[in-house]
């Protein structure tokens, strides 16, 4: 992500809007410069937020987006509705933020948008 999570001017804004979701995140980059970005997952199909102390393992998504591919989540959804699960194909993604904590989508992507 072009921001730290330890320099966030405010807490991460979410948003759902049809089947997509979005993480507005305003803080400093390594440039000391102030930056605004929107993280957007498309067709979200789970989404769940763990506060910071309750965080048990970061999946090495400390300040970054990772894709998590042997997920136990998605081997359950599989599992609970085969057909629409490969209908939708979706992926686990995590991000942990610093004093924040970690946010994990299930979603068929995302993409990341510099906001003005």
């Amino acid at each position: 992500m072009p921001i730290f999570s330890s320099t966030l001017e405010q807490d991460p804004i979410i948003e759902h809007a049809e089947m997509n979701m979005s993480i507005k995140i305003v803080g400093v980059d390594e440039k000391n410069k102030l930056r605004k970005i929107i993280i957007k997952f498309h067709t979200v199909l789970c989404n769940k937020y763990t506060l910071a102390g309750f965080t048990p393992k970061l999946y090495g998504s400390y300040d970054c987006i990772v894709e998590l591919v042997d997920s136990e989540w998605l081997e359950e959804l599989e599992r609970i509705n085969k057909e629409k699960f490969i209908f939708w194909n979706p992926k686990h993604y995590a991000l942990y933020l610093d004093e924040i904590g970690m946010f994990q989508v299930v979603a068929q992507g995302f993409e990341v948008i510099e906001d003005d």
